[in-house]
């Protein structure tokens, strides 16, 4: 067992042994243990995580790092009528956004006359707009799309709305006076968002009418760029070399180059120029070594989930952290325990000491680990980290979201 492992082992039965052993108090937050056990299943989830992460890991495939420039999907956009709403749509006295092209499609497909002010009192109707998002491998005539909706007017709610059939096309403008181009059509019944109910969703609501397709190829090469978790001068010379070696076996050579951080460009051989589609297959299936694979060690800290990612090289030098007025709370149930009285022991805690050299360094994936065992909360974690990086103990780079 290394010394920085000793170190946790020790850190960690400091923190059990505090459950029992009063100390100086040091503030608000509390974390619970059962019986000295953890009974959150986050913190099973993270086990299982930091297992997975400590495993050796195996080689990929150049696609699970890359994608092809050419090949980033579309969006295409229009604007349609959401009926059958019960008093929860636009209100037309107000605005006549929703009532214009209401009357037009009245007119359109029962030839009925309106005027604008007759349908001053309809609340059954909103303006919507609908968006339809296009995969990186394009999409052919009568593909089915999700489709998304919005209010466009003062629609409260479109609970029980269905979508009349709406034209959906590129976000491009057309030459004045020039036609729109549909390249799908939408309609039914929506899903409503329940926390925004002005939002919702059409599974397989678009029907495609007219082919999308993506092209890779420009010229005689095509250009790879690195995900942006793994972007970096580092690992895309590294793939570069990679495909280069891997060519060179069929007399190709200096075919990668790196143009920028994120950007490869591969050169097509001239003799397989006649099924380059073939070629792009068998580049995207090199098998590319997890060391190959040279970026940063990162901390991501996503907020909205409240899940802190952090990479398995990242270390911190030896540093004192304390958290304030963390307490730890021990629940014993009674001589005839019941979930609603149970009998709880509270003590505190002092601050956390990390590293038992100067020397040392110690897994910053560890002292969350141990954190999480005792139930700390997350912002009291997102401050420990914060803190580290602060004071230039944490060799990592901390990405907060």
């Amino acid at each position: 067992m290394t010394r920085a492992s000793g170190s946790l082992r020790a850190f960690i039965a400091a923190l059990r042994g505090a459950i029992t052993t009063p100390a100086r108090p040091l503030g608000a937050v509390s974390a619970r243990l059962s019986a000295g056990a953890v009974s959150s299943p986050l913190w099973a989830l993270l086990v299982g995580l930091a297992a997975a992460i400590a495993a050796p890991t195996g080689a990929g495939e150049l696609q699970e790092y890359v994608r092809l420039r050419g090949l980033e999907g579309d969006r295409l956009l229009g604007a349609g009528l959401v009926y059958g709403l019960g008093g929860t749509g636009d209100s037309m006295k107000d605005s006549t956004v929703a009532a214009q092209p209401y009357a037009q499609f009245l007119k359109n497909t029962g030839n009925i006359s309106v005027d604008l002010k007759s349908l001053a009192k309809t609340r059954s109707i909103a303006l919507v707009n609908v968006t339809v998002e296009v995969p990186r491998t394009g999409a052919r005539t009568d593909d089915r799309l999700d489709v998304v909706i919005g209010t466009a007017g003062t629609a409260s709610s479109l609970a029980g709305g269905q979508l009349i059939t709406s034209i959906l096309t590129i976000p491009v403008l057309n030459s004045p006076g020039g036609p729109t181009v549909a390249y799908a059509v939408a309609d039914g019944e929506l899903e409503v968002d329940p926390l925004v109910p002005t939002k919702a969703r059409i599974r397989g609501g678009a029907r495609m009418v007219r082919d999308i397709t993506m092209n890779p190829f420009e010229g005689n090469t095509v250009a790879l760029i690195l995900q942006p978790q793994y972007a970096g001068y580092p690992t895309a010379s590294a793939i570069a070399d990679l495909i280069n070696d891997e060519l060179s076996v069929s007399g190709h050579s200096g075919a990668a180059k790196v143009e920028d951080a994120q950007t490869i460009r591969v050169r097509i051989p001239s003799d397989e120029m006649e099924d380059a589609n073939k070629f792009l297959a068998q580049l995207l299936t090199y098998s590319v070594p997890a060391d190959l694979i040279r970026t940063p060690a990162r901390v991501v800290i996503d907020r909205a989930a409240k899940v802190i990612t952090v990479d398995e090289r990242v270390e911190f030098r030896p540093a004192a952290v304390t958290a304030d007025n963390l307490r730890i709370t021990t629940v014993t149930p009674a001589v005839e325990p019941t979930a609603q009285e149970p009998v709880t022991d509270t003590v505190a805690w002092t601050g956390i000491a990390t590293g038992e050299s100067k020397k040392q360094s110690m897994r910053l994936r560890a002292l969350i680990d141990a954190l999480i065992e005792v139930d700390v909360p997350f912002e009291t974690q997102v401050g420990v980290i914060r803190a580290l990086l602060r004071q230039g103990s944490l060799k990592a780079e901390v990405i907060e979201q």
